[in-house]
């Protein structure tokens, strides 16, 4: 694996009623090691669908910040999703 940056994309589907607080949540990846920057969407015809897209200096720094959570807590995150998100990384070329 090369040294280069990595983007982390990922599609989350939030019940309608944790959609803010799973937005703010993400501000947590800010004290993350490796962490760059992320910037966050909501679809134009379902507010309830985000796309983050995150930079990270490595996708092992990533992988690193989510296995990091107790399970409680990756527990209440991901009862804040109403389905099964897709999340892929990629390199800049």
């Amino acid at each position: 694996m090369s040294n280069k940056a990595v983007t982390h994309i990922g599609t989350l589907y939030a019940k309608p009623e944790h959609v803010d607080n799973l937005i703010q949540s993400f501000e947590g990846l800010k004290q993350a090691a490796g962490y760059i920057s992320h910037e966050c969407f909501r679809d134009l015809e379902d507010s309830n669908k985000l796309t983050l897209v995150e930079q990270w200096e490595s996708k092992r720094d990533h992988e690193n910040f989510v296995n990091a959570f107790s399970e409680e807590v990756m527990e209440q995150w991901l009862g804040m999703l109403s389905q099964e998100g897709e999340d892929s990384y990629y390199e800049k070329l």
